[in-house]
């Protein structure tokens, strides 16, 4: 199932993870859970739901979750800062997702996106642990849930869940 249209619908959000790569990239780690003013957000906008990484209320996002309500589906996307013919690996919890990506441009810059199943071995650890690790190119770095965010991690999975 393509999410086509959630990606362009993430581009706003998206926009400004140039930003987060002025603040903080190291080509071998970055640290973005430790940002000041980051966090993760979940967004119920009727047939679809979201959950960001990045600044509350602006365009300073960089792991974008996207699903259509019971889809069993999820859309990855995160600013595309590397080669062509991208891979976005994610691990957590000791497994490992590599997910095929392509690059999707419109208004601002260029979206790195890939869709898995909501099964995928590191987003069932996403949602079991809140910790999330993401890489592509030389773009590496970390998320890391508080209390109050895996509430919100626990709310985008069950929101994207087959009935």
């Amino acid at each position: 199932m393509a999410l086509r249209p959630l990606a362009i619908s993430g581009l706003v959000l998206v926009a400004g993870v140039g930003v987060l790569a002025a603040c903080g990239y190291d080509s071998q780690k970055a640290a973005l859970n430790s940002a000041p003013g980051y966090g993760l957000y979940y967004n119920d906008a009727g047939q679809t739901a979201s959950l960001a990484y990045g600044v509350a209320n602006s365009d300073n996002v960089a792991l974008m979750l996207e699903c259509a309500k019971g889809s069993g589906r999820v859309q990855v996307s995160d600013a595309a800062r590397a080669g062509p013919a991208p891979q976005i690996v994610l691990t957590s919890a000791g497994a490992k997702s590599t997910l095929a990506a392509r690059v999707e441009t419109a208004e601002g810059p260029a979206i790195l996106v890939a869709d898995a199943g909501l099964a995928a071995p590191a987003l069932d650890g996403f949602r079991r642990t809140g910790r999330i690790d993401v890489a592509y190119g030389d773009v590496r770095y970390g998320v890391a849930a508080d209390g109050a965010e895996r509430a919100r991690v626990a709310r985008f999975f069950a929101a994207c869940s087959r009935a």
